[in-house]
């Protein structure tokens, strides 16, 4: 069955709900909130991976962190909850295990040697994510005269195998395509439209589509929120193990029915 991550971005930028929830109090309410809605991950980040986002240093993001992140790892321990630490930052991915975090979520596609290190050590379950550079840039894109499922599926399949020698057990990783970084709007939907492929990797499927800007191009109609949703219940239907959302309650309530809405058929069709 799905999965559902809750987003919760202690960030001053990000994309979606910059500065919403960079106070102590307002982050756990809205862990609390997600909680209560049936969130079985939480994943926390304090800086911000959008197109033209400033980068901060690994000092800057544990300051962010430092009175919010043991607080929601006990919560969610309490409530049975899993946490991820949405970080490229070494220090912070340590910091955070120390704290009690479950799962790293790596969006530089683990190139630090460090943390490559520090995983298999510690034995901990970590998202590989396909990714040409940290931030997301729209001028920076694979190939868009090749295969895009192709070029990723080559990619992820080297960086098992050298995983792997670095003794990080393939039984750790979850496999994230990489929704919007480094990827256009046609190639993220393309992926979409073929996760089957995925499944040659043998690894849990990973996927953060919400609210991104490639749904402006996904030929049906709503707004981001709703477009997402149409998206997630396709992709509850390919048995995606994980789906990484803003809004929890509605895409808790997807994996929990068997209902159809109608225009998720067109993901395929457009």
């Amino acid at each position: 069955m799905t999965k559902i991550v809750g987003i919760l971005n202690v960030t001053p930028d990000s994309f979606s709900d910059g500065g919403k929830f960079s106070s102590l109090e307002s982050a756990l309410a809205h862990a609390e909130k997600m909680i209560a809605e049936g969130v079985e991950v939480i994943d926390v980040g304090a800086e911000s991976t959008r197109p033209n986002a400033t980068p901060i240093s690994a000092k800057q993001e544990l300051a962010r962190l430092e009175k919010i992140l043991p607080a929601v790892v006990a919560l969610a321990k309490k409530h049975r909850v899993q946490t991820s630490i949405d970080s490229y930052h070494f220090a912070t991915i340590q910091k955070a295990q120390e704290i009690g975090v479950e799962i790293i979520n790596d969006v530089s596609g683990l190139v630090d040697e460090k943390i490559v290190d520090f995983i298999a050590a510690k034995n901990l379950q970590t998202i590989l994510m396909h990714n040409l550079a940290i931030h997301a840039n729209p001028d920076l894109v694979v190939n868009k005269n090749l295969n895009i499922n192709r070029e990723i599926l080559a990619w992820a399949s080297t960086k098992i195998a050298a995983l792997e020698k670095k003794n990080v057990r393939k039984s750790q990783l979850i496999f994230d395509p990489g929704i919007g970084f480094a990827k256009d709007a046609n190639q993220s939907i393309l992926i979409l439209k073929n996760i089957d492929a995925y499944r040659s990797l043998g690894l849990p499927l990973y996927i953060g589509h919400s609210k991104k800007s490639f749904l402006d191009s996904v030929n049906i109609s709503g707004d981001r929120a709703e477009k997402t949703l149409v998206v997630s219940e396709f992709l509850v239907r390919k048995n995606v193990e994980f789906l990484r959302v803003h809004e929890v309650k509605e895409h808790f309530a997807l994996t929990q029915t068997s209902r159809v809405i109608p225009s998720q058929e067109r993901i395929q069709e457009d």
